[in-house]
């Protein structure tokens, strides 16, 4: 594969492109009533990667520099222009790899064959990477396992790999002919508005702080799920509630806080079976329905989620900024089970059971497990 000996007019048309692109992306936000361009990789990254594939270096920072200028002229972002820099300086450095790629090769290279397109991703997965690095490893740095796969959306993940495809299909088109990018600028933004579409549809049915289901998205599931017959005749749902949450926050801050309940719905989400439905029901409240169990599974359930609880640890900082560790964190649970409900109980119902089995136990003392007819547990 070899640089077109001339660029220009490629590098003209990704420009263009590039800016159509960013004012389509523009006119959709107000109605998606969210950031169209994440702080992670903006629509910008899209023309850049398939830039770096396409033109030699001078075109590729003339491209970046009128797209990114087109960017920051769209409103004011403090991060924005510390991201502009890194996003030049990844794809010079993207360029230098691709192109020594390109020149340590004697025989063509085809543009579709397997090596070239695997190095064109890599390519321009080390462009994004380079160019959002901070923000990558943050990303990174979050358990995967804090959602059930299946409850979890493409997010962060599939955005960086997503808009990495597209930025080497645009090379590898523009390598064709300069004529065929703008025939995949309608593809490229429509993928990118049902990305948006399935981020916001996320958002709409997590909770933001633990990324467990919210309660509405709960009770929807919870009662799509106990409409049959063999799950309503053996399910549970248990109402979690961690001990002096006020006070731990007042002590250690609101910041702390969220780390532990963060740090309390992965044992909620680790502890629980897949198929099991699990939310942040409000505060430091959460609801579990767990389908197709008997009073004394859920009973088990339920203490192997008391003792998993009352195990951990959490690192964190104080209110001083200092790291600290958080420990004898503690829950009270309270069990329904449709065992003891009426025949055409619902979600409503077992949850007014489970709640008033909450209390019972914060009553006997807190950190047990009650249930309609179980005994307290210490």
């Amino acid at each position: 594969m070899t640089t077109p000996t001339i660029s220009w007019p490629t590098a003209l048309v990704f420009t263009l492109c590039g800016l159509t692109h960013a004012e389509l992306a523009r006119y959709e936000a107000p109605r998606s009533a969210q950031p169209v361009d994440t702080p992670r990789v903006s629509v910008v990254a899209v023309w850049v990667v398939g830039s770096v594939l396409t033109l030699h270096l001078a075109a590729v920072l003339m491209v970046s520099a009128v797209l990114h200028a087109h960017d920051l002229l769209r409103g004011p972002d403090p991060g924005r222009s510390g991201r502009v820099l890194a996003s030049v300086g990844g794809a010079t450095l993207a360029w230098l790899v691709w192109s020594t790629v390109n020149s340590s090769s004697s025989a063509p290279v085809e543009v579709t064959s397997t090596s070239t397109v695997l190095a064109a991703g890599l390519t321009g997965l080390l462009c994004l990477f380079v160019a959002d690095g901070p923000a990558s490893l943050r990303v990174a740095g979050r358990p995967i396992s804090a959602v059930h796969p299946g409850e979890g959306s493409p997010g962060v993940y599939g955005q960086f790999v997503a808009r990495t495809a597209l930025g080497v299909l645009l090379g590898l088109f523009a390598h064709f002919s300069v004529f065929a990018i703008p025939f995949i600028l309608l593809p490229v933004a429509y993928l990118q508005r049902s990305m948006r579409g399935r981020a916001l549809h996320h958002a709409a049915a997590h909770d933001a702080k633990t990324q467990l289901w919210n309660h509405a998205a709960w009770q929807q599931l919870s009662t799509a799920a106990l409409a049959s017959h063999r799950t309503h005749a053996r399910s549970a749902v248990l109402m979690v509630d961690l001990d002096h949450f006020k006070r731990l926050n007042d002590t250690f801050g609101h910041h702390a806080g969220d780390d532990v309940l963060t740090s309390v719905a992965h044992v909620l989400q680790t502890t629980t079976r897949r198929h099991d439905i699990v939310a942040r029901f409000g505060g430091e409240e959460f609801s579990i329905l767990l389908p197709g169990v008997t009073e004394g599974e859920a009973n088990d359930a339920a203490e192997r989620i008391r003792h998993q609880i009352e195990a951990l640890a959490v690192i964190t900082t104080n209110l001083h900024g200092r790291p600290t560790t958080i420990s004898g964190i503690t829950a009270s649970i309270g069990v329904a089970t449709t065992h003891h409900a009426e025949a055409d109980a619902n979600v409503d119902d077992l949850l007014v059971t489970a709640d008033r089995c909450l209390y019972q136990a914060k009553e006997l003392g807190r950190n047990r497990v009650c249930g309609p007819t179980l005994a307290a547990v210490a």
